[in-house]
């Protein structure tokens, strides 16, 4: 199928809606994976903390919190639409299936982002520019060896997530 008409196919398929409230869910689940991996010493990564700072760098603590709170929300919601016109795209027949799907989803996903984030933390965020951050190190590994595992398997459970229930709600 080209482009053209695959995208005309999903527009008549695709509940906008639906997917923005799945990636909202998987992109708390998420949280919980990444926050999880903090609390146990297996990273040193904030995800909150690291995204609020790079746009409020000397704000007060909620507020950069809140700020990074939002920022991963509306990546969720963005996410959730990618990954429901992707589940349309494969026509995943059951909600084993779209869970199955949104974990391979999500696993090519995190292992994109661990490769990409060192490098755009590196060039755009100013407290890693200034050294009042560390530098996140190849794969994100300066941050704890452990790290690279816990992004993937957080992005793994976000497409997990968001698939199962996307498909349970369009059905």
């Amino acid at each position: 199928m080209n482009t053209s008409l695959l995208a005309v196919s999903l527009a008549g398929n695709f509940e906008a809606g639906t997917a923005i409230w799945a990636g909202l869910v998987g992109a708390v689940a998420m949280l919980a994976v990444i926050y999880m991996g903090l609390a146990s010493g297996m990273t040193s990564m904030d995800l909150l903390r690291t995204l609020g700072t790079m746009v409020a760098p000397k704000a007060s603590n909620s507020v950069v919190y809140g700020v990074g709170l939002m920022m991963h929300l509306m990546m969720g919601a963005a996410f959730g639409l990618v990954h429901a016109g992707l589940l349309h795209a494969v026509d995943v027949g059951s909600d084993g299936a779209a869970a199955g799907y949104g974990a391979l989803f999500g696993g090519v996903h995190g292992l994109s982002v661990a490769v990409m984030m060192p490098i755009m933390l590196n060039m755009m965020h100013p407290l890693v520019r200034s050294g009042d951050m560390p530098a996140p190190g190849v794969a994100m590994t300066g941050l704890g060896k452990m790290t690279p595992m816990g992004i993937v398997m957080a992005h793994v459970v976000f497409g997990l997530v968001t698939g199962a229930i996307y498909v349970a709600a369009v059905g």
